[in-house]
Parts: C-alpha cells; sequence; structure tokens
C-alpha cells in the first residue's frame, strides 16, 4: 500500500463527506477487501447489536455520536 494512495484516498473523502457512508469510505480508502465491507454493512461482520456502533472482531470499534 503507497502511503501517497492512502493520502489521495482521505482527501477524496473529506471533499465528500458522508456521514451515513463515512466508516465504510475509511475502510475502502485503507484497501481493506471490498467484500468483506459490504458483508460490514450488511451485519454479517458487525458483532454490535446498537445501531450507531460497529465492531469488527479485531479490526474496528466505530461509534457514531450524534448532535
Amino acid at each position: 500500500m503507497l502511503i501517497e494512495k492512502v493520502e489521495n484516498n482521505l482527501n477524496k473523502i473529506i471533499a465528500n463527506l458522508k456521514k451515513d457512508t463515512f466508516i465504510y469510505d475509511l475502510l475502502i480508502a485503507y484497501q481493506l477487501p471490498k467484500a468483506a465491507i459490504s458483508r460490514l454493512k450488511k451485519g454479517d461482520y458487525n458483532l454490535s447489536n446498537i445501531s450507531n456502533e460497529i465492531i469488527w472482531k479485531k479490526k474496528l470499534l466505530f461509534h457514531r455520536v450524534t448532535d
């Protein structure tokens, strides 16, 4: 993974920030497998029962804070 590619991907996320897809866009920016991210979106990999939280075993803990 080239740092320049990751940096470019992150700049694209910042330019087109979407609250609903931010975490998935971030995972794509770091070049995690798209199939795994799709399964995470569907809930197959999400171990959390809380609606605004994602737990991906040994990879990610994300908790969306609402205003």
